[in-house]
């Protein structure tokens, strides 16, 4: 007997989606707006209340606490909800190890390990919330982009002009590094807008993964189980546009890759798409305006970040790389407990500054490796097994592997932030991915479609005296 293999991740149900007593038949309308709401808070890192020196409370923690209640209430059974206590669970042993053998702060690594579980909840939230309000969540980032987006262009104008940096009362959060005591050499020298984020890293970091799925929606590469409305569709467009031309005139390495993923969606698009009077124009349109002007806007962008002549220089990748470099060394230089369990949350940072006065290690996975050492190794190993797994169940689609890559680029090599909640709500958006957008790529033009319905594809395995899976195709 043949029988079709069981697949992990199936995608629920609408009833299963919620738990009992917030489903929208039995509660309400808001619970769209508050999932719309809780995405656009977490895209806005400033202002926030301070906990400490360096650590802080974004109104997105706040929100994503609150929304993640539910969580306490429901089975986790083939839910991705476990990882948020795995990737903890390092960090609460090297912090008690710092603690037990007294060779670091007890107290920094308590704070540190305290900020990532606050950020990290974003990520819960995601899982939770994602598969059944997708489209207001998109919604509420890409209103939160067009915010970054028109502070970014006021940002760009008040430089080019010589003015002073706009609306710096806002910049209030200590996790990050001071923009207010640093404002005056942003605009006379740096001349990088950032629209409401700490930094042009940040800014990218946080908006590429989301600008690569808007396009591919709008492109038909990937189609939400729920469709968006007309007016939704050209909201992700202009949010899309917005947060590309930011990106592009921050002047930041990350806008590579995200460029060259958005010229694959677009062959990948000409391929498939039928040939019309409406797709010849566009195709000529972006064949001899749109790409050019892209490519030349990205060129004069990375020319003086990634070339030599440049008044800026390009300390900044020299000491990225000399953090990168000198954090591993530091932690393989110390004793069996040092390599097992790391140097302790928020210790490397301290161990770099001392030795080298760099601030921090610049990035967010091998900072978390360096602290909680081997163990925390094996945690990031896991997590990308389960990713790899959810791409498969996914249909293994070219979408998932541009947005993991682009959000991978920037937490690997862009900014060392992890209090940056869109960073989790990407993260905990790829754990549920097959059940926000269905399964492979939907077919691009009507000829094809109507070759579906007509020859619907079949199981090899199933036998064709059943009646088909109730469930679909997984």
């Amino acid at each position: 007997m043949i029988a079709r293999m069981r697949q992990p991740l199936l995608p629920p149900t609408p009833a299963r989606a919620m738990p009992r007593g917030l489903d929208p038949d039995d509660a309400s309308r808001w619970l769209p707006l508050l999932a719309g709401g809780m995405a656009f808070a977490c895209f806005l890192p400033y202002p926030a209340m301070a906990i400490g020196n360096a650590t802080a409370i974004q109104l997105g923690n706040v929100i994503t606490a609150v929304m993640v209640l539910p969580v306490l209430m429901m089975s986790w059974s083939r839910r991705p909800f476990f990882l948020y206590p795995m990737l903890m669970m390092p960090l609460a042993l090297s912090a008690l190890w710092v603690a037990a053998s007294g060779r670091g702060d007890a107290m920094v690594s308590l704070k540190t390990m305290i900020a990532w579980g606050i950020s990290a909840i974003a990520m819960l939230a995601a899982q939770l919330w994602s598969p059944r309000y997708s489209l207001a969540m998109l919604t509420g980032m890409a209103l939160a982009t067009l915010l970054h987006t028109a502070v970014g262009a006021w940002q760009f104008y008040a430089f080019s002009t010589g003015g002073a940096f706009p609306m710096l009362e806002l910049y209030e959060n200590v996790s990050f590094l001071s923009v207010k005591e640093n404002a005056d050499i942003i605009a006379r020298y740096i001349q990088r807008p950032f629209g409401l984020f700490p930094e042009p890293s940040a800014m990218t970091s946080s908006l590429a993964p989301w600008v690569l799925f808007w396009v591919a929606e709008l492109l038909g590469l990937v189609k939400l189980r729920t469709a968006p409305a007309p007016w939704q569709r050209k909201l992700f467009a202009l949010a899309a546009a917005g947060a590309l031309a930011l990106m592009l005139v921050s002047r930041s390495g990350h806008s590579a890759l995200t460029v060259l993923a958005l010229l694959g969606f677009v062959v990948i698009w000409l391929t498939r798409a039928r040939a019309t009077v409406r797709t010849s124009i566009i195709f000529t349109a972006g064949l001899g305006i749109i790409l050019p002007a892209v490519l030349w806007a990205a060129t004069w962008a990375m020319a003086d970040r990634l070339g030599g002549a440049s008044e800026l220089g390009n300390s900044s990748w020299e000491d990225r790389a000399n953090s990168l470099w000198l954090g591993l060394q530091l932690m393989v230089s110390g004793d069996f407990w040092t390599i097992l369990l790391g140097m302790g949350p928020g210790m490397t940072a301290v161990a770099i500054y001392e030795s080298a006065r760099l601030e921090a290690v610049w990035s967010v996975i091998l900072s978390y490796g360096y602290d909680t050492g081997i163990i925390g190794m094996l945690v990031l190993f896991g997590t990308g097994l389960y990713l790899l797994k959810t791409w498969q169940v996914a249909g293994r689609g070219v979408v998932f592997m541009g947005f993991a890559a682009v959000w991978l680029l920037g937490v690997t090599l862009t900014t060392s932030y992890e209090q940056l909640l869109p960073q989790w709500l990407a993260l905990g958006w790829m754990t549920v991915w097959p059940m926000i957008c269905k399964p492979g790529e939907e077919p691009a033009s009507e000829v094809s479609e109507i070759a579906v319905r007509r020859f619907p594809r079949r199981d090899p395995g199933a036998r064709t005296d059943q009646h088909p899976n109730p469930r679909g195709s997984q």
